[in-house]
């Protein structure tokens, strides 16, 4: 069963920042080499200087999507880059890790993680979007995923438009009657590629299931590294 990590790590100070993301470049490099499994691995930063408040300076987003849960607890947890990162992590107190460990999640919806002719490895001038949304009720999700799997549709013949992609928490079914956070990440040639259609699309997307109770937790634009396989 597919399985997605999506980090969402405040640090202490640019240096910080800085600092662990050298660590994890090192991880993204050795897992793109030798872990086919790992179906993408992208970590991010914001484009925002609005993003950053007094108590976190300095925020970062990851998104890891493996084959299954043996790729990620056995075979990516076992490479030496990724122990070196611990290691460091550990003895610094460089970061914290969520209280029980870090949350997984699950592809829903629609959507794709590649196109043809796009390259596996990620561009510095690249954009990630990634929109975070509450949704209550099962009959409300899984008409928003619907709506999500027309907007992925819409956007699949966009040039500028490399992945669109839509995840929610591990063990959550889509006719369960409670809150679930369901997220939207959307992979972009460039910052300018988002301006226009593909915002304009992501409106009416909002609009269409507004009706729905949907509620927007998280609007995030920046630009990282990292690959996504084709």
């Amino acid at each position: 069963m597919t399985v997605v990590v999506n980090p969402y790590i405040p640090l202490s100070s640019a240096a910080d920042r800085d600092k662990f993301l050298s660590l994890v470049r090192d991880v993204a490099l050795e897992t793109q080499a030798n872990e086919p499994q790992c179906l993408a691995y992208c970590w991010t930063t914001s484009a925002s200087e609005t993003d950053r408040s007094a108590d976190s300076p300095a925020l970062i987003q990851g998104l890891e999507v493996y084959a299954t849960k043996e790729a990620l607890a056995v075979m990516h947890r076992s490479g030496a880059a990724y122990k070196q990162m611990r290691g460091v992590v550990a003895s610094t107190n460089l970061l914290t890790y969520p209280k029980g460990g870090v949350p997984l999640y699950r592809p829903a919806g629609g959507g794709f993680l590649s196109k043809a002719g796009v390259s596996e490895t990620v561009g510095p001038e690249e954009y990630f979007v990634i929109l975070k949304y509450i949704v209550r009720g099962g009959d409300a999700i899984s008409r928003v995923l619907r709506e999500e799997r027309t907007l992925a549709d819409e956007l699949r013949s966009n040039e500028g438009v490399f992945a669109v992609w839509c995840f929610v928490p591990e063990g959550k079914a889509e006719e369960e009657e409670e809150e679930v956070s369901i997220a939207l990440l959307i992979r972009l040639r460039g910052v300018g590629d988002y301006a226009g259609a593909v915002e304009e699309s992501v409106g009416q997307f909002e609009a269409r299931v507004s009706r729905e109770g949907i509620e927007q937790t998280m609007f995030w634009g920046g630009h990282g590294f990292g690959f996504f396989r084709q």
